[in-house]
């Protein structure tokens, strides 16, 4: 059966000389795995279609006893050429196609999570947006497609309203500064205000939040803390470690 959709690329392995395989999140069938047949010879343009991060709209002959499907066709729907010459918003845009890799199930289609992802990356395409604050929000949405939201209002122990706290090592859920004991992020009360404007804003509402780009550090790092004790799989998302290296040194930088 041939399967007409839209997708984005979420991974590029090499087959051969000439082919590649590439894991793509399409809009109707959720994650599948494609095998692109000779689109690395000279002059086949489909193979620059086919890396991480791209928007596409792809045909594929479709077997539901087997694992790989055949390519069919490719075009571009968006291109990102703000994202591909800027090293920080092309870590952030890996990390956030890596991240929907690791949390979804194959052929599970999820059409409010591809929409997250394809709006969030157009967003990370305009150098007008503060690209932490549109990855700030991918990470908070994310855990609430997927059923695990943060109470940033009131200690899970002892359901005292939180001006500032850390997450609970065993829970994985905020607590207040009263009730934690051994945490890996402190968050003040600054990190709070930052998280709870994030929450209460549309993505198209972002640049419009008066907020520091060193105020939205803290608040990505227990995010990634969040998702990462919650949804299974984000513990291995390796592109985070250089997500993670970016911020340390932006941390740096602004001592």
């Amino acid at each position: 059966m041939l399967i007409t959709t839209n997708a984005i690329i979420l991974k590029r392995i090499p087959f051969s000389d000439t082919s590649i395989i590439c894991r793509a999140f399409t809009e109707d069938y959720g994650k599948v795995t494609i095998l692109a047949k000779g689109v690395l010879r000279p002059k086949n343009i489909t193979g620059a279609l086919l890396e991480p991060v791209n928007h596409i709209h792809i045909q594929y002959y479709n077997k539901s006893n087997r694992d790989i499907q055949i390519l069919k066709d490719a075009s571009f729907i968006q291109q990102y050429p703000i994202i591909r010459n800027s090293l920080n918003r092309i870590i952030l845009g890996l990390a956030i196609v890596e991240i929907i890799d690791k949390a979804t199930l194959d052929c599970n289609p999820y059409p409010v999570l591809y929409r997250l992802g394809w709006r969030v990356l157009e967003k990370l395409n305009d150098e007008t947006q503060n690209f932490w604050l549109v990855f700030a929000f991918f990470l908070y949405q994310l855990s609430i497609r997927l059923g695990f939201m943060p109470n940033l209002k009131n200690c899970s122990k002892c359901n005292s309203e939180m001006s500032q706290g850390g997450i609970d090592e065993y829970t994985g859920e905020l607590v207040c500064a009263n009730c934690v004991t051994q945490n890996q992020i402190h968050l003040e009360e600054n990190s709070f205000m930052v998280l709870k404007k994030i929450t209460s804003s549309h993505l198209d509402d972002l640049q419009s939040l008066a907020i520091k780009e060193n105020s939205i550090l803290n608040p990505i790092r227990f995010l990634d803390l969040f998702t990462s004790f919650h949804i299974e799989g984000l513990k291995r998302v390796r592109s985070m470690d250089m997500v993670r290296k970016l911020i340390n040194e932006e941390n740096n930088n602004s001592n």
